[in-house]
């Protein structure tokens, strides 16, 4: 993917290594308000891209001490291209069966999901069912807090803001940078609720598999804006907001959630 060069307020610039993101320390705010008026900047600044977010209760790191952000498909240190088709093959295997219980069963949404491999790679991703090229952000701010916050045993999570192309539909193909968006809340099947509460997009590259000359070009780091650290306290939300309790960002009474375990337990490891 393109690596972007984001603009971003004179506070964060100061942390920022070399203009680099990934590469410096996050930002730190003390409230769920002083993030949403930062990010009200960030957005302005950059008109040309559309602001997605990530939530992580730790700021995973490379070798070279830069924060990283790869597909479960491509993570490792020392990855083998035998490894990633191996990966791929067992993702082909699990959208395979994905595809025929919804055909299956006639489920609200299985011919898009049937006829379109990006939509079925969406849901086993974003259902944990396997390894995908694919990299789960939200457009809330408010989701990606929770998810850094909530069962976080630290003191602080972090929020990562992407700058993506515009979308042109559900599933968004941008060709000049190389990235693929699936908004999963508008195209999903209605009894997957998970990424309708979650908000939930997916991001990858387009057409690459192991045909890559860096790895690195499959990061999504190249297109990190800012990251921010927030404290886990309930004062961080102040009286005026709340985290999205586990119970509706994971609805038990998801259908697909059901489906998706199921053959998650009956893959091969």
């Amino acid at each position: 993917m393109r690596k972007i060069q984001g603009a971003v307020t004179e506070e964060i610039a100061t942390t920022l290594d070399d203009g680099d993101a990934a590469a410096g320390p996050a930002y730190r705010v003390e409230s769920y308000r002083e993030l949403v008026e930062q990010v009200a900047r960030l957005a302005y600044l950059n008109k040309d891209h559309l602001l997605f977010f990530r939530g992580q209760d730790l700021d995973y790191r490379n070798k070279a001490g830069a924060s990283t952000f790869y597909p479960t498909i491509y993570r490792g240190s020392y990855l083998r291209v035998f490894d990633v088709e191996r990966r791929y093959a067992r993702l082909e295997a699990a959208s395979e069966v994905l595809r025929e219980v919804f055909s299956d069963l006639s489920l609200e949404g299985s011919e898009d999901l049937c006829r379109r491999e990006v939509i079925r790679w969406s849901v086993l991703q974003h259902y944990g069912v396997c390894d995908t090229p694919l990299l789960d952000l939200t457009h809330s701010l408010r989701v990606a807090c929770s998810f850094a916050l909530l069962e976080n045993g630290g003191e602080a999570g972090y929020i990562y803001a992407f700058g993506l192309p515009y979308l042109k539909g559900r599933i968004s193909v941008d060709s000049e940078h190389d990235l693929v968006n699936v908004r999963l809340l508008s195209i999903a099947p209605p009894g997957a609720l998970r990424p309708y509460f979650q908000e939930g997009y997916l991001v990858g590259t387009t057409d690459i598999r192991t045909e890559y000359a860096s790895k690195t070009e499959l990061d999504l780091k190249n297109r990190l804006v800012a990251k921010f650290e927030i404290p886990n306290r309930r004062s961080f939300w102040g009286k005026d907001f709340s985290a999205i309790p586990w119970s509706a960002l994971y609805p038990p009474d998801d259908r697909v959630a059901k489906l998706c375990e199921a053959i998650r337990a009956a893959l091969p490891r």
